[in-house]
């Protein structure tokens, strides 16, 4: 880390948008006062979710660790906003891990992308992460005729002469995936609620 060449009493004036500039350009000791500045915060919206101390203590020491690595995003509006919806996406990160599965669909991630409370690259790199876990939950060949209608956009028909199989077996899988995506919804809303508005 390089810091520069400023007292270190000095930061304490400085407000988080001008200790975030002074973060891209490697100055520690701006990182360790946005850190002390921030993480009782962020430690208290892990805690609210998990109920653990030391699971929560965790997730604040990644976030902090993810952001100095990726100190040079420039498209961060609000520093702090940006530290606690990464908190929020650990926490969740947490929960899938324990097998507290939650699926997806279209309409929630852009819900989310379209939110207030979103920065663009952290919702943009975790949405395609979760995406992808969510999709890879499904079972092969029903993933493979999802894939190849809401990613490749081909039609039934097509879909049926390039697996060789009847169109019927192909609405059966859409319909079945439909079905289970629809069944989970609840869950969705519960993590939007839980994580977006929950206090």
């Amino acid at each position: 880390m390089v810091s520069l060449n400023r007292s270190k009493h000095i930061y304490i004036a400085y407000s988080l948008d001008e200790l975030l500039q002074l973060v891209r350009e490697s100055d520690s000791l701006a990182f360790d006062e946005l850190y002390r500045r921030t993480w009782k915060k962020l430690y208290t919206h892990a805690f609210q979710k998990l109920r653990d101390e030391d699971l929560a203590k965790d997730v604040v020491q990644e976030v902090f660790v993810d952001f100095w690595n990726k100190r040079q995003i420039r498209d961060i509006q609000n520093v702090e906003a940006y530290l606690v919806q990464a908190v929020k996406f650990k926490v969740i990160d947490r929960f899938r891990k324990k097998d507290f599965i939650v699926e997806e669909i279209d309409d929630f991630a852009e819900v989310l992308a379209n939110s207030e409370f979103s920065d663009s690259k952290l919702l943009d790199d975790e949405l395609n992460t979760l995406l992808n876990y969510w999709i890879n939950q499904l079972p092969n060949k029903r993933k493979e005729i999802f894939l190849l209608k809401y990613e490749e956009g081909l039609s039934t028909e097509e879909i049926g002469k390039l697996l060789n199989i009847s169109t019927k077996t192909v609405q059966n899988q859409v319909l079945n995936a439909a079905t289970f995506l629809r069944s989970l919804m609840h869950k969705i809303l519960f993590i939007f609620f839980l994580f977006f508005f929950g206090s």
